[in-house]
């Protein structure tokens, strides 16, 4: 995460709980806690529900890693195959 403390902010001026927005997005407040505490990296559809229900963009709350900029289909490897 970007700033944990101003997630912790956007969450508290809402007026919720970290209890309430686990309800609210859909997601465990065990898991919520863990990920704002640094102890569990998000999933791409935590990180969408997250940015949604507290209504800012991912990339304002995480940081984001492009791991691969090629359009699919246009690389040197463009089928998985094992290696055997």
């Amino acid at each position: 995460m970007k700033n944990v403390t101003s997630t912790r902010l956007l969450i508290a001026k809402k007026g919720w709980t970290l209890r309430t927005l686990s309800l609210e997005i859909g997601v465990s407040h065990s898991y919520l806690s863990q990920v704002l505490g640094g102890k569990k990296s998000p999933s791409a559809t935590f990180a969408k529900k997250l940015s949604k229900g507290i209504n800012e963009r991912i990339e304002d709350i995480f940081l984001v890693k492009v791991v691969d900029e090629q359009p699919i289909g246009g690389g040197k490897y463009d089928s998985c195959t094992s290696n055997g």
